[in-house]
């Protein structure tokens, strides 16, 4: 699946790179999500999110469950090259630790957050002694005898740690984008066209990208269909994104003014080469030209953030 990077805006990054966890438009989950409108609320999440970050980054969980995986330990001899890695992911879930103990309640994703650490715990209570034990070649004075005993009891606390991270995502991506509505109101009531326009076109190009959770997704005909609408609606969008800057332009007086309504153009210049690679892309069925979107997508999310 696409493996998801969220900070106040979803990175996705990694084509496919997360086996059974949900995309950024996964739904679903348990309790109720609040609106967080305090600072302390605020700061939660978006530790949370750099927790997140971490732990689905190169090196971290997805990659090293699927590295782990690969080496098939049950197949193999004591005469094998055997080496496991153990990532990035204590690192990861010491940021999550961190995050958990921010103020601000911020319900089901405060529960989701404690069962993934949980998870991650257990994880790295079996993984880190194992690695030594590959690290320093013990398989091969034991004839693999451990590390084929150990073998399914590490491979279900990936699967254990993979299925927690997924539901914390998706607490997270709902927390998120129950702030973003509010904000999205907050700028339609303050007549500030030029940010809600932005912010709305980033979270139908957030639509747009997470529409592709697997390989197979890449000749979906349906999934194709929605596309089209998202992308017809965005493309929209960002024409009476131009008017808009253009209009607040000929009224800006101050420079920083100025500046960011630039900045503001080239996230919607970056949003319409998205969308044609999305096209490219509902031509092609190619792995390349998703990724292709993606990276743009990637790169249009820190032009967002940057704006103040």
């Amino acid at each position: 699946m696409l493996k998801l990077k969220i900070r106040q805006g979803v990175v996705l990054a990694g084509l496919f790179a997360l086996a059974a966890c949900g995309g950024a438009g996964s739904g679903g989950g348990n309790g109720s999500t609040a609106v967080a409108t305090s600072p302390d609320a605020t700061a939660k999440i978006s530790a949370y999110t750099e927790a997140y970050n971490g732990l689905i980054d190169t090196f971290g969980l997805p990659r090293t469950a699927e590295d782990y995986r690969k080496e098939n330990i049950a197949s193999r001899s004591p005469s094998d090259d055997i080496s496991i890695s153990q990532g990035w992911i204590e690192t990861a879930q010491g940021k999550l630790k961190t995050a958990r103990a921010l103020p601000g309640a911020l319900g089901a994703l405060d529960v989701k957050a404690e069962a993934l650490e949980t998870a991650l715990t257990n994880l790295l209570a079996r993984l880190g002694p194992l690695y030594s034990y590959y690290n320093t070649k013990a398989y091969r004075a034991d004839a693999l005898k451990r590390g084929k005993e150990e073998d399914a009891a590490m491979t279900a606390e990936f699967d254990a740690a993979l299925k927690a991270m997924e539901d914390f995502n998706t607490a997270l991506v709902q927390q998120r984008r129950a702030g973003a509505d509010a904000e999205l109101a907050k700028l339609k009531s303050a007549g500030d066209t030029v940010g809600y326009n932005n912010k709305l076109a980033m979270q139908q190009a957030e639509e747009l990208v997470s529409l592709f959770n697997k390989p197979e997704d890449l000749k979906d005909a349906a999934i194709f269909a929605k596309g089209d609408v998202i992308a017809g609606s965005l493309e929209k969008l960002l024409a009476e994104q131009q008017k808009a800057i253009a209009e607040a332009k000929s009224k800006a007086t101050e420079p920083v003014q100025k500046s960011q309504l630039g900045v503001y153009g080239l996230v919607g210049d970056m949003l319409g080469t998205m969308i044609g690679q999305y096209r490219q892309l509902k031509q092609s069925h190619s792995g390349n030209d998703m990724n292709s979107m993606v990276d743009s997508y990637n790169r249009v999310v820190g032009m967002a953030n940057d704006i103040n």
